[in-house]
């Protein structure tokens, strides 16, 4: 979106975010967007909200700089306030911070001299800038690197660093009836050493949490302090994390929940994010997209209980927010699309689809050369078809065949696999259609679309593959269409249902519906798409933009835009690159000249391939909604990847939120 409509772009996420509670397995990001364009930055930024208002502080980039605070107007504003005023004259090599703290809001910096100031708020949306306080230690000691602050019984808790090689430390301030913060002591936190700042938050009325980043190996733990006893845990790591600089730990889903946000070790400046129950460990970590990089800490700000803000530095020194919603992948439909967009149709959403989806295992293969098929070239997904639904794919692109006296699905060369020069043998085709009822039992809300294609009579015909569909799924769970065309289908009767499609098949007494690829077709769904054919990433995007591009003035009633986002394996890396499953057979001349010819390309799997694709995604897509390629006549309503997760889901919902799909 352009910054000139941020405003009205931010507010329609968080109106459109959903009000019923959601829980936390998951997050959905925003695209980052620059908030304010002329400040710089090269430390950390703090958001926070104070009586329903935003505030953010920053210092300007440089050794020394001013310390800025900015309010930023309240939710449903129409516009951001950006009233913006700098503490005084006083510099700060450090990043600032917020904390609100009963009545007041307080920002707080490390002076030039090593000293804690600050400044209290004079209304609730403008700071007393002119008044500038120094909080009093015992001792006089100074502070390095950055300060970070919390609530905990009405008082505030700081955590800093010591101005020596590794040693953290804490303090309690208590405040009088004007806020003044009063003189208090320093306490050394024992046995835990860092050479950065930690992050508190509090866990209860009596303890709080400190995460650090450790001296020595650049993990990344915490350490709880009773402030009653005075007594600290032991250091306890956040996964296996590593990173440079101390993560943020907020409250961001209820009460009992923590979440940790961090930036990777070393040069690697992606975000990281996972969460725990304060009773458990952190659980595994998480990636945003390339999109958000930094190589400082963030901060997270609660808009409710549902919906945040995340504000970063960017790698350029801008100032970022991004607006995240916690859900749960499995029932993202239910958490994001109903009821308020129940009377919509699939043309009006997109979804996260499934290339070849049942091929996460190889049970078996075939062909005339059967001894060349191996999981390099022939999985296309690293999850079965189970976890996908509760990574909230919803369409499942699959083709199926005979094997083992029973029906499997089949990544192949030739429809018939006896034709094929090779193919390989994924997930029983009963174990799928088992997963798709279980998960339906459990998420009545969500839908789904199984497609398939490539079907041979001679060994697995259209007729006993519906047969078998029936047999599992029956009226209770297929999609009967009564002759509505696919425009007409509101999304409110497909909860809790499949629709199920054959190419150019249908079988209306076992409710299957026919499914076409063309520019246009007369089957029940035809789907409009590109295949690009090719292993490289700007031959793929300039095919796809040249198919959006086509479509502009509109589809037909009956079509879904499919955008396919796959990097095919050339011949010679399906046959020479994946050595690591070479055949005794082979002649070790052969093995030779496969093992260089991978050592010379990398990432030539198909699932290596994917994932070097797949993060060009949300990036494009954008760019080409901000550019006009993609509108509201032609905008993709799959989106079909080879190697899918939740990761496409988050963006899905994101999409589904812009004006381009309302």
């Amino acid at each position: 979106m352009k910054l000139l409509i941020i405003s009205a772009t931010l507010i329609l996420f968080l109106i459109l975010s959903g009000s019923k509670e959601l829980r936390a397995q998951s997050l959905s990001f925003s695209q980052p967007v620059d908030f304010l364009p002329a400040a710089r930055t090269d430390k950390a930024i703090d958001i926070t909200n104070f009586k329903g208002g935003y505030f953010v502080t920053w210092k300007d980039a440089g050794a020394t700089g001013n310390i800025h605070v900015c309010y930023l107007g309240k939710q449903y504003d129409t516009r951001f306030s950006q009233n913006e005023t700098t503490a005084g004259t006083e510099k700060s090599a450090f990043a600032p911070v917020l904390r609100v703290v009963n009545s007041h809001i307080y920002a707080l910096w490390l002076g030039i001299d090593g000293s804690l100031k600050y400044i209290i708020n004079n209304s609730d949306t403008t700071f007393n800038t002119q008044t500038i306080n120094t909080v009093g230690f015992e001792n006089s000691p100074k502070l390095k690197s950055g300060v970070t602050a919390t609530t905990i019984n009405g008082r505030l808790m700081i955590a800093s660093h010591a101005d020596n090689k590794n040693e953290m430390v804490v303090a309690v301030i208590d405040a009088d009836n004007n806020g003044l913060l009063k003189p208090a002591v320093l306490q050394t936190i024992p046995n835990k050493k860092s050479d950065v700042y930690p992050f508190i938050v509090t866990l209860s009325n009596n303890t709080v949490r400190i995460c650090y980043k450790d001296y020595n190996d650049q993990g990344i733990y915490y350490t709880d302090l009773n402030t009653d006893t005075k007594i600290w845990t032991n250091q306890l790591p956040v996964y296996k994390s590593k990173s440079k600089v101390s993560p943020a730990v907020y409250h961001a889903f209820n009460t009992n929940r923590l979440f940790y946000i961090w930036k990777g070790s070393k040069k690697d400046n992606r975000i990281y994010y996972t969460t725990d129950d304060e009773q458990n460990r952190p659980a595994d970590e998480h990636i945003l997209p390339d999109y958000f990089k930094t190589a400082y800490p963030v901060s997270i700000c609660n808009v409710d209980t549902k919906k945040f803000i995340m504000a970063f530095t960017g790698e350029d020194q801008k100032l970022y927010l991004s607006y995240f919603t916690n859900y749960n992948p499995a029932r993202w439909m239910e958490d994001t699309l109903f009821p308020a967009k129940g009377s919509l149709t699939l043309k009006d959403i997109v979804i996260p689809g499934s290339h070849d989806a049942g091929m996460s295992i190889l049970n078996g293969t075939g062909g005339t050369q059967g001894s060349s098929i191996n999981p390099c070239n022939t999985l296309t997904q690293t999850q079965n078809i189970g976890k996908q639904l509760n990574a909230g794919i919803r369409m499942f692109d699959l083709r199926v065949g005979s094997f083992k006296n029973g029906i499997y699905t089949k990544h192949s060369s030739s429809d018939c696999m006896a034709d094929a020069v090779g193919g390989g043998y994924g997930e029983r085709f009963k174990d799928i259609l088992d997963s798709v009822k279980a998960f339906l039992d459990r998420n009545k809300k969500e839908f789904i679309i199984l497609t398939f294609s490539h079907f041979c009579p001679k060994e697995a015909s259209a007729k006993n593959v519906a047969d078998s569909i029936f047999r599992a799924l029956g009226k209770e769970y297929i999609y009967n269409n009564q002759s509505k065309s696919i425009d007409r289908i509101k999304l409110n009767e497909l909860a809790g249902k499949v629709i199920v499609t054959f190419e150019q098949y249908a079988n209306p007494d076992k409710l299957i519906d026919s499914n076409s690829m063309a520019d246009k077709g007369k089957t029940f769904l035809n789907i409009r798409r590109a295949y690009a054919a090719t292993n490289q990433i700007n031959k793929l995007l300039n095919a796809e933009e040249s198919f959006f591009t086509s479509m502009q003035s509109g589809v037909n009633k009956n079509d879904l835009i499919r955008l396919d986002w796959q990097l095919t394996q050339s011949s010679d890396e399906a046959g020479l690159v994946c050595n690591d499953f070479q055949d005794e057979k082979v002649s070790p001349i052969i093995n030779g000249m496969m093992l260089l010819t991978n050592v010379i390309k990398k990432n030539q799997s198909i699932t290596d391939l994917a994932m070097s694709g797949n993060k060009y995604l949300p990036a494009k897509v954008n760019e080409w909604i901000n550019t006009g390629v993609i509108n509201k006549n032609n905008k993709p309503n799959i989106l079909y990847i080879d190697v899918a997760g939740a990761w496409v889901t988050d963006y899905c919902i994101e999409l589904n939120r812009i004006p381009v799909y309302n």
